[in-house]
């Protein structure tokens, strides 16, 4: 069975729905879970206010249609 606790507040959490990322945040504090298994295996869950910030961007390298050339 997995178990979560809460870095912040030490709220506890256990169950197979930890596997899930929408389960692996606090519930109080919103901060990523410490998730730990049977076997000694351990990570720290998803929470999208610790999530790496993802942006969608042009590459650079692409000429504008105003510095493109005629053929």
């Amino acid at each position: 069975m997995l178990v979560g606790k809460c870095p912040s507040c030490g709220a506890r959490y256990c169950g197979w729905a930890l596997k899930s990322p929408r389960n692996q945040m606090c519930e109080h504090c919103g901060v990523g879970l410490e998730i730990s298994d049977d076997k000694g295996n351990s990570y720290t869950g998803y929470s999208p206010f610790t999530a790496e910030e993802y942006k969608i961007g042009q590459n650079r390298n692409i000429p504008s249609p105003k510095g493109r050339q005629e053929n």
